[in-house]
């Protein structure tokens, strides 16, 4: 009965430390890169952040990703971040994935 419960117990603090460990940590201008290294998922936000000859980022896109929740040595998993053209804005929430990966989440807010 003991063994049990200390099998239990080692298997509880060993999920939780693999949960943990299993967040992937992204740093503000590695989010910014990433979101302007993906012209497709710019486009799907709003066609005026892509050349449409190119289908290539236009110049002067500009993306600010501010950290959101905890840090880990100015690392963080969420990001909230806003892509400008001209006049043209969206708003986004970027998650940090594995393997330098992202998912962007949220509405367009045209401006």
């Amino acid at each position: 009965m003991i063994a049990l419960a200390t099998v239990g117990t080692f298997l509880a603090l060993t999920a939780a430390a693999v949960s943990q460990a299993a967040i992937a940590w992204h740093t503000k201008a590695q989010a910014e890169r990433n979101i302007l290294n993906a012209p497709r998922a710019l486009a799907r936000w709003n066609k005026a952040f892509v050349n449409p000859e190119t289908h290539l980022v236009r110049r002067n896109v500009v993306v600010r990703c501010s950290g959101l929740g905890h840090s880990r040595a100015g690392r963080f998993n969420r990001f909230s971040c806003t892509v400008r053209y001209r006049q043209v804005t969206a708003r986004m929430t970027y998650l940090a994935l594995f393997s330098n990966g992202f998912e962007l989440r949220g509405r367009k807010q045209p401006r």
